[in-house]
């Protein structure tokens, strides 16, 4: 079984804050040297997403990897940049979205994350939709896939989302409701992720919806650093953490880990491209 496994949603920039730039570096090279031997053996190896949520942070978050993981890391490593729906971006969303569109000129594997979170509520629904909808067209327009957050705003989300997800890949990151919610998403023709969150002892309604979950629109994530977890539930998580969260499903959905490792791996693959 592969050492390491595909991760479609970390921020490593925080990952290297929070648990300090050589755990970043140990990451990266024992993604690197799957990376190497998975392409020896002709298999599609394990990759990580990470995913912008501020405006204009591309070059820098490259530019770590870069340092952490030598010339390797273009590999392994791929890249969305998104505005997430707080404080600074929604004050001033023109802006915000310029920086957006610079680095999507640079070249990016997908738009996100952004969303619409009524639960930290930075600005009004209506604040928060007009910012989210104009990521979403700027995907569409760039043909590119569309990494979604959605906390306690599933109605809103949904509307938006699901005129795009019949045109591009739309990925519903660190999925936080229940199976209803779930099969709407799926009949609209998104890619559903869940996170470590899953193994918490009160996420029945996670697990209830993982199980409605077709094998082709299934996608597993850290969000590292966030939802490590058990048994490291509130500690800093890296994508070395995410291991725990595949045994889970694995045993959840009846699937040997090593085929859903492949499984999860060609999926993301698929959405951002780089299938073979």
């Amino acid at each position: 079984m592969s050492a390491v496994f595909t991760d479609s949603h970390a921020h490593l920039e925080i990952v290297s804050q929070r648990l300090g730039k050589e755990v970043l570096e140990e990451v990266l090279a024992a993604y690197g040297r799957a990376f190497g031997a998975g392409a020896r053996a002709e298999e599609e190896p394990a990759i990580v997403l990470d995913v912008g949520t501020e405006p204009g942070d591309l070059e820098m978050r490259r530019a770590l990897v870069r340092q952490c993981a030598s010339q390797r890391s273009a590999q392994f490593v791929k890249f969305s940049a998104g505005v997430w729906p707080g404080l600074e971006a929604l004050a001033d969303p023109d802006c915000a979205m310029s920086l957006l569109e610079r680095d999507i000129e640079r070249g990016v594997d997908a738009v996100g994350e952004c969303g619409l979170d009524y639960y930290h509520m930075a600005a009004s629904p209506q604040a928060q939709k007009v910012l989210f909808s104009a990521q979403i067209e700027l995907a569409l327009r760039h043909r590119l896939p569309l990494v979604v957050h959605s906390r306690e705003a599933f109605e809103d989300t949904h509307s938006l989302v699901a005129p795009a997800a019949s045109r591009i890949p739309v990925i519903i990151h660190c999925f936080g409701y229940g199976p209803e919610e779930a099969r709407a998403f799926l009949e609209s023709g998104c890619f559903i992720s869940f996170a470590g969150n899953m193994t918490y002892p009160k996420a029945s309604r996670l697990r209830e919806a993982l199980a409605l979950v077709p094998p082709d629109r299934l996608l597993l994530e850290t969000d590292a650093p966030y939802m490590n977890p058990v048994p490291l539930r509130g500690k800093a998580s890296s994508p070395l953490d995410i291991a725990r969260t595949y045994a889970l499903a694995s045993e959840l959905l009846h699937i040997d880990i090593e085929e859903l490792r492949k499984r999860i791996t060609k999926n993301l693959n698929r959405i951002l491209g780089n299938s073979q």
